[in-house]
């Protein structure tokens, strides 16, 4: 069966190079190892030699020897499955048991070092004693080193295990915390805080990805301020920020020569020249800053006094006042006549927007400008989190180039504004009719808004979407047209917190006006066309008539026939005139000139033609 030894008496002490054994400590002295493996230094070292057939390693004074039982044969000693080589441990099958002992040659004490027992890693477990609850807060840009250990069936963890097996660590939000992939020789994985958000991290092992461990990273957390600059003998209350809750634990300093803090409260002063780490320890979290205590004066940077917001905001930006001491001023001469600015601006949180430095060449005052992001970017841009706020605290850090350790910051309140949109697009005016009679409206940004109007018999509002993500969320509100009269209102929609306000303009047109608007249009249209056709008729008939008036002939313009050429003398033959004459025909046609003259010689030409009392006819009429 299986059982375990435990030391309760501590005889001796076995004890080399700082390493104690589980007999010196009065703790379990079986360890639990894998099978197949060997382990590092686990008995206290020696560069002597050992005897590899009797299964003893002879190390300095002690000589290390595997128990067993009586009568066993030394060949079988060799071929077992738990061996001693010099100052480690050597395994082959599971499920195998043996003891070590320990002879003292000063003494002549004989005891029981260690029992090892070989079995199989059925279990994996993410381990870290300063965070037993599986939630660790972290910093933006904190690393973190989470040890990986191993459990057999019965949960009893193993004494050593690195790399017994491989495993697989990932993370639901790799932009939130990056996962170095690369084990360290102790089986360690090493995180990274990328930005603020959570993410869950899941360890498994490759073999049998169901057997698994799980722990909640939380990215936000971080000392107030960050990375501070002291002058000596000046003080700093240092605070936790990014947690909705109020932490409790206590304050450290890695050099008290340096810095020196206040446990309970926080309050640093700088004590002497130099940097150090200032370390806050609570449940489940810790957090730790540099601080960088100088002995003249500092860099310091003042923030305006005006509330931050991203709509409105000054399109000059928001201007943080960068100061210098006059030991860097007078190295580098009157900033505002410097052909490049010496220092660098950095905004933190990044994702909030960005800042460059500016000299004011007029007044030789130095500034870093806030520009923060518009809502529609902050959506896309910052992590899906409940845990955001709509109202953030902002620094601002001004650091001189080639001297990072000359910096100063300083924090202003942002307040996130929202924008107003319809299919995409910047919502002024909003027009109803009777075949759109509701719309929806997308409020980006800060979604604490109040929204108000006049007419609450003829229009609707109500929410139908939320997604809280502080300064990033998005809303949806509903419009709906309740009557069928027109009117004209608007839509007012605040925001208190900053006093941010729009107006939106809204119109309908109700079923009747739109009818006698399309009757109107029609009976106009028509109207037209009958009158066109009208138009055009008279145009015709006017032309018809003018082609056929009388002597149209005569007053046209085309030019007269020539006269024809001159024929003899002789008078030509008149038509006698009667009682009732005959009525010429102006309007019948024209008989051609050369048959005119054709029949003209031929009667002249016919005898006794021309005698009185003959008929006389119209030459032209002959036709």
């Amino acid at each position: 069966g299986l059982f375990f030894l435990y030391a309760i008496v501590t005889p001796f002490q076995i004890c080399r190079q700082g390493k104690y054994l589980p007999l010196a400590l009065g703790v379990p002295i079986t360890w639990v190892l894998p099978p197949h493996y060997t382990t590092t230094s686990l008995l206290p070292s020696s560069s002597e030699s050992y005897g590899q057939w009797d299964g003893q390693s002879r190390k300095g004074t002690i000589v290390y020897s595997l128990l067993r039982c009586c009568g066993e044969k030394n060949e079988a000693v060799q071929k077992d499955s738990i061996s001693i080589h010099r100052d480690r441990i050597k395994t082959t099958d599971s499920n195998n048991l043996a003891c070590i002992q320990a002879k003292d040659h000063t003494t002549g004490r004989i005891e029981i070092a260690s029992c090892v027992r070989v079995a199989e890693v059925a279990q994996i477990r993410i381990t870290n004693k300063e965070f037993p609850f599986h939630v660790i807060n972290l910093a933006v840009g904190a690393d973190l080193k989470l040890p990986i250990s191993y459990s057999d069936t019965l949960g009893n963890p193993f004494y050593e295990a690195h790399n017994a097996v491989l495993f697989h660590a990932e993370t639901n939000y790799p932009d939130i915390v990056l996962i170095n992939n690369t084990h360290d020789d102790d089986g360690n994985i090493h995180l990274k805080a990328l930005r603020h958000g959570r993410a869950l991290v899941r360890v498994s092992m490759s073999s049998s990805p169901l057997k698994s461990d799980y722990i909640l990273i939380s990215v936000g957390a971080h000392v107030h301020p960050q990375n501070p600059v002291l002058d000596k003998g000046s003080y700093l209350n240092f605070s936790i920020e990014g947690l909705n809750d109020q932490v409790s634990g206590k304050w450290f300093t890695a050099n008290e020569s340096v810095v020196s803090v206040d446990m309970p409260s926080g309050i640093a002063e700088a004590v002497g020249e130099g940097s150090t780490q200032v370390i806050f320890e609570g449940s489940g979290l810790k957090l730790q800053t540099l601080v960088t205590v100088l002995m003249g004066d500092i860099v310091s940077v003042d923030a305006p006094k005006e509330t931050l917001t991203n709509v409105p905001f000054p399109t000059k930006g928001y201007n943080f006042l960068v100061k210098f001491s006059n030991a860097y001023g007078n190295n580098l001469g009157p900033l505002g006549n410097s052909e490049e600015v010496p220092y660098d601006c950095i905004v933190d949180p990044p994702f909030v927007g960005y800042a460059k430095p500016w000299v004011d060449l007029n007044t030789g005052s130095s500034y870093c400008l806030f520009f923060p992001y518009s809502p529609e970017h902050l959506v896309r841009s910052i992590p899906k989190s409940k845990d955001m706020k709509p109202d953030i605290s902002v620094s601002m850090s001004a650091s001189m180039r080639g001297a990072k350790y000359a910096s100063g910051s300083a924090s202003g309140l942002f307040i996130g504004g929202f924008s107003v949109l319809e299919m995409g697009k910047n919502l002024k005016q909003l027009n109803l009719t009777p075949g759109s009679n509701k719309t929806i409206i997308t409020i980006l940004g800060n979604t604490d808004v109040e929204i108000h109007w006049h007419n609450q018999d003829q229009i609707m509002i109500s929410p139908i979407y939320r997604e809280e993500s502080g300064i990033g969320g998005r809303a949806q509100y509903e419009i709906i047209v309740l009557g069928a009269k027109s009117f004209k209102d608007k839509i007012i929609v605040t925001l208190p917190a900053n006093g941010q306000r729009m107006e939106i303009d809204v119109a309908y047109q109700p079923v009747e006006r739109a009818a006698a608007s399309g009757t109107i249009i029609n009976k106009t249209l028509w109207a037209s066309v009958v009158g066109c056709f009208v138009l055009l008729v008279l145009t015709a008939a006017i032309f018809i008539c003018y082609l056929d008036r009388p002597g149209r002939s005569q007053t046209s313009t085309a030019p007269a026939p020539a006269p024809a050429p001159a024929t003899p003398t002789v008078p030509a033959p008149t038509t006698p005139v009667r009682g009732s004459p005959a009525v010429l025909n102006e309007q019948s046609p024209r008989t051609p000139q050369p048959f005119v003259d054709y029949v003209r010689r031929t009667i002249d030409e016919t005898p006794y033609y021309r005698q009185e009392g003959r008929r006389r006819f119209n030459l032209q009429n002959t036709m």
